[in-house]
Order: structure tokens, then sequence, then C-alpha cells
């Protein structure tokens, strides 16, 4: 098993490309990368530029604007004032009393006095030094002031003492906020007993004034939950607005109020800045380039220039209508997107058309602003139409698609928009949804089915309908086959239902494969009386011919079926098929009988023309027409079979596969065919399992002898005679 697998990674390394080649291959997945992002990037910047004029507020409108249907909605700015009133409301202010503070002014106050006090009993030695010393205790004291609190007989200070203590403790014992202490100081003198003097009362302001502080002070937690719920309390700011009413008028100023409104209908298609542009520009560039690369890895075995380009051309279609339909709202879920993947399902494969379904769906959201609902309604309604239509065998086949996409493309738009909170979802709402959905589906289905056989016959691209069709027996080729070779009709009828397991067993094309068998033996019809499944009776004419000549005709069914098959116009696909289903595989039998008789042996004159198998679906044709042919020999000859070994024909069997699958393995005739060792195991499993249900070992039924029957007749005969 190492072996072969170093022999298979040897061959792989053989037919790797040349540079030259390799860059050539590059520079053409390249150029589809940019034939992808051009004409995209184009429609982008039309769109773009075409949506300059844009309107701001205090802008002078150039045009009149009217609501083109009645709705009414919540006003955001409107809700949004509404509660920023609220919110701002002083009412909503919480203050906190801070005790502390009548107390430390009240002791500062006391200490100032005492300070006085103590210069006061200095006033006979020195008052002017005494004046001085009093000023500069209390700041913002004058000086004259500061004179007559040093030179004031004691009970008048007495009085001044405690109408300063009685005041400021009145005064502090109230709220004082830090807005309203200007205020509360200006209005001391008013507050001053009219018992005192003119002087005394100025002199006990200017005692107090100093030491009145705010004793209150916001407590921001509170206030920020007070207004916080003043702004919630706020109920929504609901709008209307009737068909045909002007939102703005031709020369007067644009309100944030009749933005909001425009931007409400659609009616605003502001154009992005530069950086916004390029940075879209490069997200669809990434975009092309991961599909492309996708594609080159999906299809590296496989890929041909005509699929590439059906891919290409129909996601740049897509993607250039769908830009031009989604923004519009009564069109959104209507867009038929699904019929471009459903179309590339039926053409080519369901994986070509998943990767199709999400790329576009990511295409199409990104230029619908971004829109996630836009995106997975595309992609699923895209997948749901694939799944159902992908191997259609039916017409019947493309209304189910149609069906499929039209409840898959409802069921997310209503789950998107109940989800993603985006509008209020009321009937008249999911009706439009459920009616654009309808639409969807019957316009996915008839475009892929209107379309899919004209575009594969241009394409060359083999459909699964047309499969069917050339699987009838009525068909020219297959009913002259069963008529002038049966045994080669047969001999194909078998290699057909083991072919088509094992390419379901490794995921090849079962119905392409089943079909291809049906023509691969096409050619035997000119000479049938060469091969040996058509010889029952007859002379082997091979008994009289050289095995040079023998081989020459035995390789001419695979040319003479090439030609047959392109003149019936049937499918590349199959016609490959015919001429890969040998290989270069050598005719064993006529090349031992020429080196028996000493013939001159060019071991190429006795190889099949070729080429090697290209596809899973030819190598397993190869396989299965040489072990069914191999088996048949076998069982032809008792080989098969021991009566005193009930398992001697399944151990035969596996001995025949296996021997039949290293052989070709040995000789490279695989190394083409991207099937890889486990593929080729469990096609080795499918074989025996068909196999052995078809050359299982009977039960002979014994012969029971039946006594005569007397009727009548007889009887009566007896008795005359």
């Amino acid at each position: 098993m190492l072996s072969l697998l170093r022999r298979r990674r040897d061959s792989f390394t053989a037919i790797s490309l040349p540079p030259d080649q390799r860059a050539r291959a590059w520079l053409l997945w390249l150029g589809v990368i940019v034939l992808l992002w051009l004409p995209i990037a184009v429609l982008v910047y039309g769109v773009w530029e075409a949506s300059g004029v844009t309107l701001r507020p205090g802008q002078i409108a150039d045009r009149t604007i009217k609501a083109p249907y009645t709705a009414t909605f919540e006003s955001q700015l409107l809700t949004q004032q509404a509660r920023q009133e609220a919110y701002d409301d002083a009412r909503n202010i919480v203050f906190v009393r801070d005790p502390s503070v009548e107390a430390a002014q009240l002791d500062a106050l006391n200490r100032l006095l005492s300070q006085i006090e103590a210069i006061r009993s200095q006033r006979g030695t020195d008052l002017q030094a005494a004046t001085q010393q009093a000023q500069a205790a209390l700041e913002g004291l004058s000086a004259e002031d500061a004179q007559l609190l040093v030179s004031l007989s004691d009970a008048s200070w007495g009085r001044i003492e405690g109408e300063a203590r009685r005041l400021l403790s009145a005064v502090l014992a109230e709220d004082v906020r830090s807005d309203n202490v200007a205020q509360i100081k200006e209005q001391l003198p008013d507050r001053v007993s009219l018992e005192l003097t003119a002087v005394e009362r100025r002199l006990v302001v200017a005692l107090v004034r100093p030491f009145i502080r705010p004793n209150v002070r916001i407590d921001e937690e509170a206030t920020r939950a007070a207004r916080e719920a003043a702004a919630q309390a706020v109920p929504p700011v609901m709008v209307t607005v009737q068909e045909g009413q002007a939102i703005v008028r031709d020369g007067d100023p644009v309100t944030p109020e009749a933005l909001e409104k425009l931007e409400y209908f659609g009616l605003l298609s502001p154009r992005e800045s530069w950086p916004e542009f390029l940075g879209l520009l490069a997200l669809l560039a990434l975009w092309s380039a991961a599909f492309v690369v996708a594609l080159y890895r999906s299809m590296q075995h496989t890929r041909q220039s005509r699929q590439l380009l059906l891919i290409v051309s129909l996601v740049v279609l897509t993607v250039l209508a769908g830009r031009l339909v989604i923004v519009i709202p009564e069109l959104r879920y209507a867009f038929p997107v699904a019929g471009t993947v459903m179309l590339l399902a039926v053409l080519l494969d369901f994986r070509t058309a998943t990767l199709a379904s999400w790329f576009l769906a990511l295409a199409l959201g990104i230029l619908d602003d971004f829109s996630l609902l836009t995106a997975l309604v595309a992609g699923f309604a895209g997948l749901a139409g694939a799944a159902v239509v992908w191997r259609a065998e039916r017409t019947m086949t493309f209304l189910w698609g149609g069906a499929a996409v039209a409840v898959t493309t409802a069921a997310t738009s209503l789950a998107g928009l109940f989800a993603l909170g985006e509008t209020v979802v009321d009937l008249p709402l999911a009706g439009m949804v459920l009616v654009q959905s309808g639409i969807n589906g019957v316009l996915s289905s008839s475009l892929c089915f209107l379309s899919f056989s004209l575009l594969g016959r241009l394409l060359g691209i083999t459909t699964h309908l047309q499969l069917l069709e050339l699987a009838h027996p009525t068909q020219p080729l297959l009913a002259r086959l069963a008529r002038e070779a049966p045994g080669t009709y047969h001999h194909s009828l078998v290699v057909g239902n083991l072919a088509e397991a094992a390419a379901e067993a490794v995921g090849a094309d079962p119905l392409l494969t089943r079909v291809a068998v049906l023509y691969h033996d096409i050619g035997k019809v000119l000479h049938p009386e060469l091969y040996v499944e058509n010889q029952a009776n007859r002379v082997n004419v091979h008994d009289v011919l050289d095995p040079v000549t023998s081989a020459r005709l035995i390789k001419e069914h695979v040319t003479e079926g090439v030609k047959l098959a392109k003149r019936a116009r049937l499918p590349k696909p199959i016609v490959d098929i015919i001429q890969q289903h040998h290989g270069t595989t050598l005719i064993k039998y006529f090349y031992a009988q020429a080196k028996e008789m000493g013939l001159p042996v060019e071991e190429a004159e006795f190889r099949y023309p070729g080429p090697r198998p290209q596809s899973k679906e030819a190598a397993i044709v190869m396989l299965a027409d040489s072990v069914e042919a191999a088996v048949r020999a076998a069982a032809q000859a008792g080989k098969l079979y021991d009566p005193n070994d009930p398992h001697a024909t399944s151990r035969r069997l596996a001995e025949i596969v296996d021997r039949v699958i290293r052989e070709r393995l040995e000789d490279g005739q695989l190394d083409e065919s991207d099937l890889t060792l486990r593929q080729i195991s469990e096609i080795r499993q499918v074989f025996l399992s068909l196999l052995e249900g078809v050359y299982h070992p009977r039960v002979e039924y014994p012969e029971v002898a039946r006594e005569p029957v007397v009727t009548p007749i007889d009887e009566r005969a007896a008795a005359e005679a």
C-alpha cells in the first residue's frame, strides 16, 4: 500500500504544471478577480456619484419634497428633545445637607471675635497699631470699620458680638447653596436686629459676611437617577405625515425635523465620504478575491473556462441587478437571487451553488448598507432552492424548488424583522413580505427552468434532465446497441449498476456515470462479432487473425465509439468517458499471444490510445468495466464456485477485484482521475457487495417425478383398445 501511495504521489508531481504555465494560470485567476470586481465597482461608483446632493439642517431646499404615503412613526429627534428637557429640569436636582459646615463656621467666627477682643484690650497703648491688627485679622475689613471695632465701647462691642453669633447661626440653619450664597450675603443687612445702631449693624454684617458658606451639596448619584427616571417617563413622540404632505418646500430652510421625515421615507441618499467609498470598494475587492479562491479550491481538478465564465457572469449580473432592486422596499424580498443559485446547482453542482449562494448574499448585504437581514434572506433562499433542484430529474422539481425559495424567504424575512427589531412588524408589513416571497419563488424557479437548458447547450454543460433523456432505451444509439450487440448491451447494464453505486459512494455523479456506461462500448455496434460477449454460437474471428490485427480491431471500438458519440451530439462528459474508459491499458491477451508466437512486439501497439481517466466518473467506469469482464470470465470458466467450500465465491471475487484494481494502480491508469486511495477502497467494497449478490452460490432444485394424469379421453381410448 505504501508503494502504491508513493507511486501516485510521484505521478502527481510529474504532471504538475511547469513554471511558465503556472504563471499563466495565476494571471488567469487574477484576471477573473478583476473581471468580477470591476463591473460592481463601476456600478457602486455610479450610484455614489449620482447620490452626491444631500440636505443639511439650515440649508435652503432647492425643491419641494412630499411624502409618498401616509405614515405614523416615532420621531427620535422630538422624543430625544422632550426627554432631554425632562432630564435637565432643575426639580430633579437632589441636595444633601452638611451639618458640619454650621459648626465649623461658628467656631471660626468665635475665634475671630476672641482675637478682636484681645486687640481691643491693647487699644489704649497704640490705637493705630490695634486698628491695623484688627484689619489683618479679618480679610476684606476696611480701615474705617477696623478702627470702629477697636474704639467702640465695651457695651456696644458686646451687642455686636452677640448679634454676629445669632445672625450667622440663623443663616447657616437654612439651606445655603452655592448658587444663592451671593444673594444671602446681600440680604444680611435686612436680617440684623433693628435694636442696634446703624454703625453696629454695619459692623455685624462686616463680621458675618466672610463666614457665609454653602452648607448643602448636590447628591450626584441620586440626581442622576432622578433625571434618568424623569427622561424615561417621557413617552415616545409620534409624528403623522399624510400622503402628499410637503415635508420641505422649495426656498425654505431645512429643519432637523424635516430631515428626519425624509430619512424615514427613504427620500435621502447622502453620498458617503471618499474614505467610506474607498473602504466599500476594498471590501468588494476582498469579497471578489475570496470568492475566486474558493472557486479555485472547489474546481481545481475540474475547472473549465466555460464553467468559470458562467459562474462569474451570473454572479456579476445578479449583483448588479440586486444593487438596483434591493434598495426599493416594495421589491426587497422579491429579487430572485435564488434563481442564479438554482441555475448553478442544475448546471454545475451543489458545492459550487452553495459557494455562490453565500458569496452573493454577502455582496448584496454589503451593498445594501451592510444589511444582515438582506444577506441572510438571500443566502438561505438560494441554499433552499439549490438543495431541491440540484439533481432535478423531473420538471415538477422546479416547482418544488420555487416553493422552497418562497417559504424560506418569508420565514427568514419575518424572523429577521422580529429578531433585529428594525421596524414594527404589523399585518400589512407581514402581508407585503409574504407577497414578495411568493413572487421571489415564482421568478427564481421560472428563470432557472427557462434558462438552464439553453445555457447548458451553449456552454456544453450536461444537466440531469438531459442525462435522463439520453438513458432512455429508445435513444437511437442505445436501441441499435441492444439490437445489434445484445451481449454488449447486457454487459453495459451490469457495469452501470456497479459504476452507479460506486460513484454514489465516493461523491461522484452517479447519473452521469450510469448514462456514460450505457454508451461506453457503443463503438462495438460496428463490428459486434469481434467481441466475445456477442459471439454466442459463433466462430471467434480472432482465431484466424494475427494478434496485432486483433489488437488494432479491438482498440477501434474506442475511437469509433467517440466518432459515433460526436455524430449523435452526445454531451462532452460522455464522449470523454468513452474515450478514457480503457485509458492506455495493455490488451494483455493478444500481447501475450504475440510474444508466444515470436512476433516483433511493440508494447505501444497493444495499448489503447487513451488518455487515462481524467475524472472520478471515468475512473469508476474503467474499474467497473474491467471488474465485470474479469468476474464474468471467471464465472463462465467455473472458477468462482467450489461445492466443498461455501466461502470460495466471496474469496475469489475479492481476489479478482483486488487484482484488477492493483493492476490499474500499478499501471498508473488512475493517477489523473482525482480518486484517493480511500475512495478506491470504498469502490472495492461496493463492487464486492454487488457482485456477491449476483454470483452467490444457488441451491440446485431437484426434479420431482410426476405421475401421469389420466383424462377421460385416455380412459375411453383404453376401453376401445
